[in-house]
């Protein structure tokens, strides 16, 4: 099996989308929206994430497709993946205080701990901005939680 593709310089790569036609619009936008299952005008940072991760493992994420950082938070602690020393390559969940994921991206460095997310804003204060952004992560335990996902293992 081929081994992933660094998530962070995907993630990078994409770093020009924003949002064009409105708030939760946009040719890109709308791209990652359909591709997760989304809608146009949907929150769009989970589907970021999960066209990352599937761009990153060769069509073979270790999560499947969602729109939903909860979805995202449910199965990455399914899989055993929880971590709280975050590092790069991690995903990075904002929590509220009921611990309801609520925004998601990927870690781009630990110290200082700084990550890239969409429907974002360039400080990172907002969960419902208008791009991919690399930013300093502020949010502290318990509001944040991290992933450390590993490749699927091959049926082969």
């Amino acid at each position: 099996m081929t081994a992933p593709a660094s998530l962070v310089a995907v993630a990078r790569r994409l770093a020009f989308v924003r949002e064009t036609e409105g708030p939760n619009r946009g040719a890109w936008v709308s791209m990652l929206q359909r591709f997760a299952g989304g809608r146009e005008g949907d929150s769009w940072c989970a589907d970021f994430v999960s066209f990352v991760l599937d761009v990153a493992h060769h069509g073979q994420p270790p999560v499947g497709r969602t729109g939903s950082c909860q979805a995202l938070l449910t199965a990455g602690r399914a899989l055993g993946a929880e971590v709280t020393d975050p590092a790069p390559e991690d995903l990075f969940l904002l929590v509220n205080e009921a611990g309801h994921a609520h925004h998601c991206g990927i870690v781009t460095a630990a110290s200082p701990l700084a990550g890239i997310a969409g429907n974002t804003s360039p400080d990172g204060l907002s969960d419902n901005g208008t791009g991919v952004f690399e930013h300093p992560i502020t949010a502290a335990p318990p509001r944040i939680a991290f992933l450390r996902l590993k490749q699927k293992e091959s049926d082969e």
